[in-house]
């Protein structure tokens, strides 16, 4: 927030994936109850001045509502539904499709779907990878991969 703190124009907020299980109950609303309610151009486009405005990093956008949109800068809350596990990438802990879904490959839709996650910021991104023991080998592999580690 303070990065941008004197440019107005700014957009920045809070993303993550839909299918996580486990961000909400560390208060980041990813869930779908959470996220249908957001009226999308506003959290987008409004300024700081008004609530529902994305600089004010209170609610969250997934995929689905920042596939083709940008921001400056976003953060990124990895979850559990896409991580490293035995030096793989894993979704078992991901939730379920609806029922009847034709879901050809889930695995390639949570691969493409962290891609929409971490290319939405034209500025910059921060990965919040939660101090979860699950999540310990994904994010020494993001390290590993050049991330930068900003608090321990």
């Amino acid at each position: 927030m303070d990065r941008y703190g004197e440019n107005a124009d700014a957009r920045f907020g809070i993303l993550a994936s839909s299918k996580d299980k486990d961000l909400q109950r560390l208060g980041i609303p990813n869930d779908y109850q959470s996220t249908k309610r957001l009226r999308v151009g506003p959290w987008y486009g409004d300024g700081q001045e008004k609530s529902n405005s994305c600089r004010h990093m209170r609610e969250v956008i997934t995929e689905f509502q920042a596939q083709g949109l940008e921001l400056d800068a976003v953060l990124l809350a990895w979850g559990t539904d896409f991580v490293r596990k035995d030096g793989k990438w894993s979704i078992e802990r991901a939730r379920g499709y609806k029922r009847g879904a034709r879901i050809k490959d889930s695995f390639q839709l949570r691969v493409n779907s962290y891609r929409v996650l971490m290319t939405r910021g034209r500025d910059g991104a921060v990965v919040f990878v939660p101090p979860l023991a699950e999540l310990n080998e994904t994010a020494d592999y993001l390290i590993g991969a050049g991330f930068r580690m900003l608090v321990e």
